[in-house]
């Protein structure tokens, strides 16, 4: 025979649940966990009970017991949705996003109207980079609880995330009507400015959220990333060590310090933070890249490689479908589409992999910008080189350009840097050869800035850090036997029309329409002078002396306290010491042009 529960035990243990429902709303976990273990005991046959049992016992940080007590509640009742919600927090909390995710779906399959289980599946979907399924389900949350000031903030983050930055400020107002003091909101609103480039009005948000809590980390930690992107790195220091100060165990806290800890050439210190970041969550693909561009940067090519493919899990990238992955293995006899994925200059320094496959028996082909495709139409052992507008070739794997090191298993002392790799066309080189025959003196070319990038506000900051203007060069002006060369493109070309008295600046770029002519001209050249930006690769592609003006804040590909580059035999480095202070690095260019062309060459430079 089965036991069952006599009436009086069964009265004991609801009454017993009820005193441990009202201790754990007091915030009393200890002695609610207490009633429902008793409760458990009168009772095993109540799903409640234990549920609640769950609760108490994850508020106490006892995963394992709780976990234990869900489960047993939904053996109990399998369609329970508040036991299954309880155990998808728990599991996301104890980082199984996979099992939460399915914990929760039943629940809402159970009860679509269920509003708690959908606003627990927005942050899970967040962290998970689902942000498309994000703006699904939190336009669900808003239409279950219209009231509910949290879901608007947040649906405003999902839809500025995905692009749709108009729709995300209406939401943030209608946040902000429901709940005008109410923090998150504030947050929320500060975060789309910062994505979409109102800095300033970020600002004055955070003020508003310092008057709101004032010893809530948000402010401070929106504030940090902004001192970032800005480039004031003391600041950004500052604010995200207060910002940690007060919530000690926020991921995103640890990365902001990373960021401005490598921006301020501290790489040991942001390894270890970026480390700390994953420790505490450690699905985080932002602090996995982020970890990434650290080794990268301090040489550890190997690791770093590895950890640089979560930039494919991060919100807006998109693998390319061309063709199957490439994971490794023997290439010979397969065909390779290799496709550009970031900027032009990417693009030129790691198209030196593509005659390396086609080295091992495999049939390349490359998709890049329209730029270069005419440059490297002349790559050794390409098959076929097309821009993304054109069809692609039927290929058996698809591989972006930037994973090739990691696949060739790149290591800083196995850098393929045999130069030159590019050449420019007969064609050009012989138009170009010709203008240039006659000149005698010195001839130097110039690029002063890179692309804006208007629409993507990081990018936008650091073109703003790595470009000068061209009176900068003002300094090279009273140097005798020199001509310069505009080789700039992009809006800041038209600076060239104006240079800094007495120097002499040659201006032909609107005749250039592509790469391969600006390759033809650099050819001519005894030397290029470029901020971190395409011109710099292409030169050292060429095997042309090139020197680099680069920011304090160095891009990783750099490396740190070098003056050379392993990735192009011919490039001199010349480092900023102060953030947005060129006047020491244009100083040390005259000097060394003075050095290396006066006395190298015979001419009179100085």
């Amino acid at each position: 025979m089965t036991a069952t529960p006599s009436t009086g035990g069964t009265d004991m243990a609801i009454a017993l649940n009820h005193r441990g429902v009202a201790a754990l709303q007091d915030g009393r976990a200890a002695p609610a966990a207490v009633c429902f273990a008793m409760a458990a005991v009168l009772a095993p046959h109540r799903a409640s009970v234990w549920h609640n049992s769950g609760e108490a016992q994850r508020a106490l940080g006892r995963t394992v017991v709780a976990e234990r007590a869900y489960r047993r509640a939904l053996r109990l009742r399998p369609s329970y949705p508040k036991a299954l919600v309880g155990l998808a927090v728990l599991l996301r909390a104890t980082h199984r996003p996979k099992m939460a995710a399915r914990a929760l779906a039943r629940a809402l399959v159970v009860d679509p109207a269920f509003a708690e289980g959908w606003s627990i599946l927005a942050p899970l979907l967040r962290e998970r980079r689902a942000m498309s399924r994000l703006t699904t389900v939190l336009r669900r949350v808003v239409r279950l609880t219209p009231t509910n000031a949290a879901a608007w903030s947040a649906l405003a983050s999902g839809l500025d995330e995905t692009g749709e930055p108009q729709e995300a400020v209406a939401c943030l107002h209608r946040a902000l009507a429901l709940s005008p003091d109410q923090p998150i909101c504030h947050v929320s609103h500060a975060g789309v400015l910062i994505r979409q480039g109102n800095l300033d009005t970020a600002r004055r948000i955070h003020a508003r959220l310092r008057c709101l809590v004032p010893l809530d980390g948000d402010a401070d930690a929106g504030d940090s990333v902004i001192a970032t992107l800005c480039g004031d790195v003391r600041q950004a220091l500052a604010l995200a060590r207060r910002a940690l100060a007060l919530q000690p165990n926020a991921a995103s806290g640890h990365i902001n310090l990373a960021l401005a800890e490598h921006d301020d050439g501290q790489s040991a210190r942001a390894r270890r933070s970026n480390e700390r970041a994953l420790a505490l969550q450690p699905g985080s693909d932002v602090a996995r890249f982020n970890l990434s561009m650290v080794l990268l940067a301090l040489g550890d090519y190997v690791e770093g490689w590895r950890l640089y493919e979560a930039r494919w899990r991060m919100e807006g990238a998109a693998y390319p479908t061309h063709a199957p992955p490439w994971s490794g293995g023997d290439p010979a006899g397969r065909s390779f589409l290799l496709v550009a994925e970031q900027g032009q200059g990417d693009t030129l320094q790691f198209v030196r992999y593509a005659p390396l496959l086609a080295a091992l028996g495999a049939r390349v082909h490359l998709m890049v910008q329209p730029s270069l495709v005419r440059l490297l139409s002349g790559l050794p052992g390409v098959a076929s080189v097309r821009s993304p507008a054109d069809p692609p070739p039927a290929c058996d794997a698809c591989v972006p350009l930037l994973s090739l090191p990691r696949l060739f298993g790149t290591s800083l002392a196995t850098v393929p840097a045999s130069v030159p790799y590019l050449r420019a066309t007969e064609a050009d080189r012989r138009a170009w050869g010709g203008r240039l025959a006659g000149e005698r003196r010195l001839k130097v070319g110039l690029t002063w800035a890179g692309s804006p990038h208007d629409d993507q506000i990081i990018a936008h900051m650091v073109d703003r850090r790595r470009s000068l203007p061209l009176s900068a060069f003002a300094p090279l002006a009273d140097l005798p036997g020199v001509v310069f060369y505009s080789l700039q493109k992009g809006p800041p070309a038209a600076e060239a029309a104006s240079p800094p008295p007495n120097l002499t600046l040659i201006d032909w770029m609107d005749e250039v329409r592509d790469f391969a002519g600006t390759a033809a001209l650099i050819e001519q050249l005894d030397l290029v002078i470029s901020v971190d930006t395409a011109v710099c690769h292409l030169a050292g592609a060429l095997a042309r002396p090139v020197w680099v003006l680069s920011r304090s804040d160095a891009c990783w590909r750099w490396l740190r306290n070098r003056s050379d580059s392993p990735w192009y035999p011919t490039l001199r480095l010349f480092r900023q010491e102060s953030p947005g202070d060129w006047g020491p690095v244009m100083h040390a260019v005259k000097h060394a042009l003075q050095e290396e062309f006066g006395s190298k060459r015979g001419r009179s430079v100085g």
